[in-house]
């Protein structure tokens, strides 16, 4: 029988201990901002020209700076490097220049664009960034090959436009090897907060990029949805203005910032389970769909005194009528697992996502989430638990 002592310690010791011992090194990673706001703005179409020249200077340098900063802001503690290519620097040969050499440096590239665009094409501070088969965003990997060799490539990871049209370049990224790439339906009538709300899901929030873009857009709409007009359609497109403001994701829209926690396919991890911690975050993703094959080996104690149950490896043991408050319907003292929002945090559990595992299983995950894995036994009774098992994870699927 487990004494009050025990349980307190236990419930302290969980709170504590939170990370498992396998620890997935992080990727050296780059965000690029690639932005011209042009000075173009619907605040000031009303002044004379001369006027209204002077004044979208102002908004042009205004716009540029807080969104420099605010992504200088983003990639603080996030990416190693940061690269402001706004204004002047918002070129395409800047852009070539620096995808190849952080891609030759072994940097992984998130590219951000604002600014203004119509179909398959970017306007830059000098010319354009256009697409389909003869456009200048497929050729840069032409370019790229013929300086670095044939078997040069980009290692760009995601795109996200905040342009008019970007949807209708998001196959040209695809080309040139983008995992992912991000653009609004039509006009995008709301860029922000929609793009804050995305990098910062994305970045700082642990979400995919396909959650990202959905709930950026979302979560934007109500406060657009006051504006006149915004919920007419237009004759032209058929659409309101939020409508064609909606991003479409093309590529892997499961990705997400640190994706080195998502297992590749036949990948595998082996990291240990200790009897007596709460949680144990693997540091890996699952995505549903995905199907994994999971081993556990060893053994381990419910309990450490003469009246505590015998070992038991990871298939646990039948429960008796005082282990009803287990965490779950299996086994006590059985391997389980469930998904979290975001790694490490004990707060962001998803409902309902626990599942059995055992000491072998193949499981077909029904959602997306982090992996946080137990020994089966009441949450306020881990503190003299003992042992250990070893488990290892495949992706088979």
């Amino acid at each position: 029988m487990k004494t009050i002592r025990h349980t307190i310690a236990s419930f302290t010791a969980a709170a504590a201990v939170l990370i498992a011992a396998g620890t997935v090194h992080a990727a050296n990673r780059t965000l690029i901002l690639l932005q011209e706001n042009s000075g173009r703005s619907a605040l000031t179409d009303w002044l004379p020209e001369d006027i209204k020249t002077r004044a979208n200077g102002i908004v042009d340098a205004a716009v540029e700076t807080s969104e420099s900063a605010n992504f200088q802001n983003l990639a603080s503690g996030s990416y190693q490097r940061f690269i402001n290519l706004s204004d002047a620097d918002c070129t395409r040969a800047r852009l070539l220049s620096a995808l190849i050499a952080e891609s030759v440096n072994g940097y992984t590239v998130d590219l951000a664009v604002l600014g203004h665009g119509e179909s398959e094409r970017l306007v830059l501070n000098s010319g354009s960034l256009t697409g389909g088969l003869t456009g200048n965003i497929r050729s840069m990997l032409t370019e790229a090959r013929a300086q670095r060799g044939a078997a040069f490539t980009f290692k760009l990871r995601t795109v996200y436009m905040c342009n008019c049209f970007g949807s209708t370049l998001n196959d040209d990224w695809l080309a040139i090897g983008a995992q992912v790439s991000v653009g609004s339906r039509r006009n995008n009538y709301m860029p922000e907060p929609m793009l804050s709300r995305f990098w910062n899901g994305f970045v700082k929030g642990d979400q995919r990029v396909a959650q990202a873009a959905g709930d950026s857009y979302a979560s934007t709409i109500p406060l657009w949805s006051l504006v006149p007009g915004y919920n007419t359609v237009d004759p032209e497109s058929g659409m309101t203005r939020i409508q064609e403001s909606q991003p479409l994701v093309a590529g892997n829209g499961n990705l997400i910032f640190r994706n080195e926690m998502q297992l590749r396919l036949n990948e595998s991890r082996t990291f240990s389970i200790q009897a007596n911690r709460t949680h144990t975050f693997p540091g890996i993703h699952v995505c549903a769909g995905q199907t994994f094959t999971y081993r556990a080996t060893g053994t381990w104690r419910n309990g450490n005194t003469i009246f505590a149950p015998a070992a038991t490896n990871a298939n646990g043991y039948v429960p008796g009528v005082l282990d009803a408050a287990r965490r779950h319907s299996s086994n006590m003292m059985c391997l389980v697992g469930e998904r979290f929002n975001k790694n490490g945090d004990v707060l962001s559990f998803i409902g309902g996502s626990g599942f059995r595992i055992g000491a072998s299983n193949t499981l077909t995950a029904s959602g997306h989430g982090f992996l946080n894995l137990f020994a089966n036994d009441m949450l306020t009774a881990y503190g003299d638990n003992i042992g250990s098992v070893t488990v290892t994870i495949r992706r088979t699927r």
